[in-house]
């Protein structure tokens, strides 16, 4: 399956996102790798998840480092493509592993504060700004990569990508019902929109 555009599934914590969200053609998944974080995947069960996917980029989310250590040497224990960070102060440390950097910004402010200081550094901006204008968010995308990971619906989509022509959009993994069961609705939903062979 080809997606119209570019996807990011983020917090992806168990098997039923990872191979539904590869089969369904996404670009990376990502994973959170601070081990005090709520939904830390450990070494082991990334290397369980990632070993039954493929045609996929996995992305290391890193919220913060707090007393953990230094990102080259959390991400050494991981096979990634690229780090994602949300403190502009990892940004250096986080490009110095060689890896493609990720920033994920909560408003238009801080997303634009950061490309204009690190656009040329990082891959993209990943944006989560429910009161972003799109105007605002075109602008933005003119001048930096920016993924969005709000203010689209199934209804509003192809719209959406059509005025504010970003690199792609965001979604969220979330927990399993039970081991092997998971409900998929809002995320296919979504997904299923992004089917190139539906569009014309």
């Amino acid at each position: 399956m080809a997606l119209k555009t570019f996807v990011k599934i983020s917090g992806v914590n168990n098997l039923s996102d990872a191979r539904y969200c590869a089969g369904m053609g996404v670009n990376q998944l990502g994973f959170n790798i601070e081990d005090k974080h709520p939904n830390y995947t450990d070494p082991q069960s990334f290397k369980e998840l990632s070993d039954w996917v493929s045609g996929v980029d996995f992305v290391g989310e890193f919220d913060s480092l707090s007393a953990q250590g230094k990102v080259a040497e959390v991400i050494s224990q991981y096979n990634l493509s690229a780090i994602q960070v949300s403190e502009s102060s990892m940004i250096d440390e986080a490009c110095e592993t060689g890896k493609e950097v990720i920033y994920s910004a909560l408003s238009l402010a801080d997303a634009s504060s950061i490309a204009s200081q690190f656009g040329d550094k990082i891959a993209y901006i990943l944006l989560e700004d429910e009161k972003a204008e799109p105007s605002s968010l075109e602008a933005l995308a003119s001048e930096t990569e920016l993924v969005i990971a709000s203010g689209f619906s199934t209804d509003n989509l192809e719209d959406v990508l059509g005025a504010i022509q970003p690199k792609g959009i965001a979604l969220k993994g979330g927990d399993e019902i039970r081991p092997g069961y998971k409900d998929f609705d809002q995320m296919a939903d979504i997904l299923e929109a992004l089917d190139a062979d539906e569009w014309v």
